[in-house]
């Protein structure tokens, strides 16, 4: 017996262990679903950078390093990146399963969502304004179930350093969490799942690419929200967001956190970054702010398009990239005629592969006014490819 199957078989008898221990879902449930929190093990292997650059420990060190990483000649800066180094750990991740309180045929269909930087689990089932903002709300309307986790770092899961924290790591949990889910042990939802979709958000969507490129027969059909390849440029992205270390900007919610993770400085640049007048509400960018979380710099790095592998032409499942015409992030602030020429040849191979932007919105599609819009055109993309 495999030493790789030993710790699946491991991960799923501790997976069933703790269900008694987790009986109800905390924060918000939406009213026709019902709702388990778990704590998933899961044993990882995954090539990973290793940060050769200078550690900093307060703000003035991460503004040296920032302006110098983001200057137009990037200042003679040398990668904070080495080589890369095969690694095992094992890693708990925070997560939640919710599915219709009265099943039907989409029930067995399950929306695997990663979050993306700044956010943990909750940006697709937010508490506030849920009938507006909720993804998880909407997709349990349709009869989806719905899994959606805290990315490793961020909330409940482990806590890791944010100089080593990155792109490949996560892939590799996003890769166990899938195999928890194909195995049935849920109880929610007893049996094999009749399809994995995954649906990430930004960070979240380079994730969910990532994976189908590595695993192209993982799952069966991709969404990728908030996400660009050529129309943004990264140094204007890391200025833009105004970062500061966390446990100093705010260390009763972030004290556990090492130096190399950083959030945005106040609501402002958090409106910069995610939001785009006149298609957001003051009080939802202040929800944003309040429940905001900390990122690693080395997940920010890991997105240099050196290092990436985001060619999924392999992948023959649907594929969706949908964007924020406004998305500052992604498209450097307008998207038109940026999506499509960016990732049809990555996917070449997919079945009906689209890309979509979605007027008015930002970066921060699940927190435009029109939401319950975008919500739609992923949920009929769904439906007209059999997922």
């Amino acid at each position: 017996m495999s030493s790789q199957f030993c710790a699946f078989l491991a991960s799923i008898l501790a997976i069933s262990s703790l269900t008694a221990s987790f009986p109800t879902s905390s924060g918000y449930v939406p009213p026709d679903a019902k709702c388990q929190e778990y704590i998933v093990p899961v044993t990882v292997t995954s090539d990973n950078f290793q940060w050769v650059a200078p550690k900093w420990t307060d703000d003035f060190g991460f503004i040296d390093f920032a302006s110098a990483a983001s200057s137009r000649t990037d200042d003679g800066f040398p990668p904070p990146f080495g080589g890369p180094v095969s690694q095992t750990a094992n890693y708990s991740i925070g997560a939640t399963f919710c599915t219709p309180k009265n099943p039907v045929s989409n029930s067995k269909k399950i929306l695997l969502a990663t979050h993306g930087l700044a956010f943990d689990r909750s940006y697709w089932n937010p508490s506030y304004k849920p009938e507006q903002y909720n993804f998880v709300q909407y997709a349990i309307q349709q009869g989806y179930s719905v899994f959606f986790y805290d990315r490793l770092g961020v909330s409940l899961s482990t806590k890791v350093s944010g100089f080593s924290n990155q792109l490949n790591i996560q892939t590799s949990v996003l890769s166990q969490l899938i195999s928890s889910l194909r195995s049935g042990h849920y109880p929610l939802l007893p049996g094999a799942p009749t399809s994995i979709t995954l649906v990430g958000h930004s960070f979240g969507s380079f994730l969910s690419n990532s994976l189908v490129a590595a695993e192209p027969t993982a799952v069966d059909g991709v969404i990728m929200t908030g996400y660009g390849l050529k129309g943004s440029d990264d140094r204007i992205v890391l200025e833009g967001l105004g970062p500061r270390v966390a446990n100093i900007q705010n260390p009763a919610l972030f004290g556990a956190y090492d130096p190399g993770y950083v959030t945005t400085v106040d609501v402002f640049s958090n409106i910069n970054s995610f939001f785009k007048a006149p298609a957001y509400e003051h009080d939802v960018a202040e929800f944003s702010e309040a429940t905001k979380q900390p990122f690693a710099i080395a997940e920010l790095i890991s997105l240099n398009p050196s290092l990436l592998n985001v060619n999924a032409s392999a992948f023959t499942g649907p594929a969706l990239v949908i964007s924020g015409e406004f998305d500052y992030i992604v498209c450097g602030g307008y998207c038109p005629n940026e999506l499509d020429p960016s990732f049809r040849p990555n996917f070449l191979g997919a079945k009906g592969f689209e890309t979509y932007v979605q007027p008015l919105a930002g970066h921060g599609t699940n927190f435009a006014t029109n939401a319950t819009g975008f919500y739609s055109v992923i949920f009929d993309y769904l439906s007209r490819n059999g997922l």
